[in-house]
């Protein structure tokens, strides 16, 4: 892939890393106002439900449309060219608006299926706040519409901005109401932020809406049957995705009060380089991947694919070490005041270490699955996706009762373990078994680069963590400078190993230095 693709990826990664900067700050409030409490699991509850129907269809529309409309629809304009894909829009916006209803009707049965061991009182107040963030299923699908749309164009920055309208809002809501309204602050937030995104998408897409977007039902029309075939292995895969989620939840309520809103704040912490790093480059590569499938160029495609996962793992490897090592104090410093107790703080930081050692796998699952529907192999995917919820199920039902909410998480890096080198060997397989020979030693780079990071760490965090209750936040801050000297280090040995990313960043940062100084 060029190196245009490599900027596009920075990019995102620059704009998701401020959205996760305000994630981070939205969670710090939120743990200080509700600590990890039985209204705070309803929140989370009541927060999945409405998110279950836009999860499976934001990669439904996103993996069958972008390959297709890459292929059928570039360069074509007005009602007519775009009919098939009209029609897929129609379809998949009508379901939502039909799902809402439904959900409305069953919320409470819903609520009971998703979280059976919750109190009654939370259980009704998951079911009151779900009923209230319904419209977030049309509203979000029309914008996993607008996203593909525009990702497709390779317009990568406005679906960028979905994380950080939301955190904003809800930020924003939770200061101005949570003292009078509790957690309905966040739910006004939620809502807001994804009504405030959904205006911006169709700001951007104006061009598009005007000439060519229209409401359309043609069943039959070749262009919205190509991506309709595809659709059925992927709403498949994503069930089996969405489960996993639900499986957590499922074991979590039986567990300790809080045990929900623990994992919630875990998974925001070990999964912030995948929503930082991964997805950047997972989207700016994909269509690469699909324009070289398209036009039956595997040597370019493969090694797309090999730039692509060096590329990844430089960017999450060093980033899952760190958390691994320095959960704790991370967790102490960030979140560990008002309502958040030092127990919570144990137990989130047991998860987040976890769960930080399966964001390499998912990370890479992800990127391999894209190779998959990149190759219209998305079936491949579907069985890998379910081997692992299938998987992931019954490590829970051995770990779950035994060591908790750790234990889910362990059945989840296991899982994510899994689907990483299945879909690895499936990528492989889709390219032909074309591996570039000059990966390796760059793998091996990266490996010696992680060590490193590693040694650093085990060297010195002992000598300031753990640390006695009166002295926690001193220490938590010391160990943040231990953890920001092993990054330094880590930084270091990849630059003594020619680490080509590296090279590549540092030669650009220093030339638009130069330019900007520059007489």
């Amino acid at each position: 892939m060029s190196r245009s693709g490599h900027h596009k990826a920075l990019g995102l990664s620059a704009l998701n890393g401020a959205s996760k900067l305000l994630a981070i700050g939205k969670t710090m409030m939120v743990a200080a106002l509700f600590g990890a409490s039985a209204s705070l699991d309803a929140f989370w509850v009541a927060y999945s439900l409405p998110l279950l129907l836009p999860s499976l269809l934001t990669t439904v529309v996103t993996v069958a449309f972008v390959p297709r409309f890459m292929a059928n629809l570039e360069g074509r304009e007005g009602p007519e060219a775009w009919a098939g894909a009209n029609t897929f829009f129609t379809v998949v916006i009508g379901i939502s608006l039909l799902a809402s209803v439904l959900m409305f009707i069953f919320a409470e049965a819903l609520v009971g299926w998703l979280a059976p061991g919750l109190a009654a009182e939370a259980r009704a107040e998951a079911v009151s706040l779900s009923r209230l963030l319904l419209p977030c299923v049309p509203l979000l699908t029309l914008s996993s519409v607008l996203s593909a749309l525009s990702n497709a164009r390779e317009r990568f920055v406005l679906p960028a901005l979905e994380g950080v309208l939301t955190n904003v809002t809800i930020i924003a809501s939770a200061l101005l109401l949570a003292t009078h309204l509790g957690v309905m602050a966040l739910t006004m937030g939620v809502l807001a932020g994804f009504v405030l995104q959904a205006g911006v998408l169709l700001w951007g897409n104006r061009d598009d809406l005007r000439r060519s977007i229209r409401p359309k039902l043609d069943l039959r029309h070749p262009d919205f049957r190509a991506p309709a075939a595809h659709l059925l292995p992927l709403f498949v895969g994503s069930v089996g995705s969405v489960f996993t989620g639900l499986i957590n939840q499922y074991f979590l309520s039986h567990g300790e009060e809080g045990a929900i809103s623990a994992m919630a704040y875990a998974a925001m912490f070990a999964f912030l380089p995948v929503e930082v790093f991964a997805q950047a480059v997972i989207t700016t590569f994909y269509p690469t991947f699909g324009r070289h499938f398209a036009r039956g160029e595997v040597d370019e495609a493969a090694q797309a694919f090999a730039d692509g996962l060096r590329f990844l793992l430089f960017l999450t490897l060093p980033a899952a070490v760190l958390l691994m090592l320095f959960s704790e104090p991370l967790v102490a410093l960030l979140l560990e005041r008002g309502a958040f107790t030092p127990e919570q703080t144990s137990l989130t930081a047991s998860i987040t270490a976890v769960l930080a050692l399966g964001l390499i796998f998912r990370s890479a699952a992800f990127f391999n699955y894209r190779v998959l529907h990149a190759a219209v192999r998305p079936w491949l995917q579907v069985g890998i996706g379910l081997l692992g919820v299938a998987t992931h199920l019954g490590l829970c039902h051995l770990w779950g009762d035994s060591a908790g909410a750790v234990g889910v998480a362990w059945a989840a890096s296991v899982s994510m373990l899994q689907s990483a080198l299945l879909s690895l060997i499936a990528a492989l397989w889709v390219l032909r078994w074309r591996w570039p020979k000059g990966l390796w030693p760059e793998l091996g780079k990266l490996a010696a680069v992680a060590a490193a990071m590693a040694a650093v760490g085990l060297l010195l965090l002992p000598l300031v963590w753990p640390t006695l209750p009166e002295t926690r936040l001193f220490h938590a801050i010391e160990a943040m400078a231990i953890a920001f000297v092993a990054g330094v280090v880590g930084l270091g040995c990849a630059w003594r190993l020619r680490q080509p990313d590296l090279r590549w960043m540092a030669t650009g940062i220093w030339g638009k230095l130069r330019r900007g100084t520059a007489p």
